[in-house]
């Protein structure tokens, strides 16, 4: 009775126990029958009831009981079974060939739906022309860019001799700025000082001044140049009495800014 109540409820045997054997703890006897009947109550929890056998036999339906499924009279179960049992279901496999009704609508369903030989083969040629049509213009475009290189590679060159002369040219004004910043101010000063950018606008503003004086002067001797042209051309003109138009006057040369 007791062993039939541990194997059905384990864990109410588990605490049972304890409770019988808590009494009995002082002695190693009782120690010892503390131990193996914890032993036999893990045992009994632990344990685990093997699942039940699967009824591996055949079924097959039987047709003329009216208890039977409709779905189990069908065609379509049938040639399940004979796929799942073979011979042994007792059934015709002819019968998992199509019938014409279904062979029909197989062969429509197909033509609506897929594509024919003749058409795939088409469709694989068209894709190869296209495919060998883009391989051809990416070989041509890699020639043409390959004929560029040297040069483009000259300009890159070029483009970094520009922008290593423009900054030695940045370093060697902001040394200069300093240098004229430090003689005016009589110390050092910081670039980003507020005197030192005053500073710098204000010698900015000097050297444009001297540009567009020196600017004015070429002009200026261009324009002597030019009147000295002109006053020699008279010359010229009346010594030897040709016929020179003087009317058109000469434009001067525009000069670098």
């Amino acid at each position: 009775m007791a062993t039939s109540i541990a194997r059905e409820f384990p864990r109410l045997a588990f605490l049972c126990h304890f409770r019988n054997v808590g009494p009995c703890l002082g002695s190693s006897t009782a120690s010892e029958y503390c131990r193996t009947q914890y032993d036999s109550c893990m045992q009994v929890a632990r344990y685990r009831a093997p699942p039940f056998p699967l009824d591996r036999s055949r079924y097959i339906p039987d047709k003329t009981d009216p208890k039977t499924p409709d779905f189990q009279k069908t065609l379509k179960f049938d040639r399940k079974l004979w796929g799942r049992h073979g011979e042994a279901s007792g059934l015709d496999p002819s019968m998992c060939w199509p019938t014409k009704a279904e062979l029909a609508d197989l062969q429509e369903e197909e033509r609506d739906w897929y594509l024919t030989l003749q058409e795939m083969q088409q469709n694989i040629a068209v894709k190869r022309a296209a495919q060998a049509e883009a391989k051809l213009a990416w070989e041509k475009r890699v020639a043409a860019n390959m004929a560029k290189m040297p040069k483009l590679i000259e300009q890159v060159h070029e483009e970094r001799r520009q922008k290593k002369e423009q900054l030695e040219e940045a370093k060697k004004r902001k040394e200069r700025l300093i240098g004229q910043a430090r003689e005016r101010l009589g110390y050092n000063v910081h670039p980003t000082s507020p005197k030192f950018v005053a500073m710098v606008e204000e010698i900015e503003k000097e050297e444009r001044k001297q540009k567009k004086k020196e600017k004015k002067a070429k002009q200026e001797a261009m324009k002597e140049a030019f009147r000295a042209a002109i006053a020699a051309a008279e010359a010229a003109k009346v010594q030897d009495g040709a016929d020179i138009n003087l009317d058109i006057p000469l434009k001067p040369h525009k000069t670098d800014q």
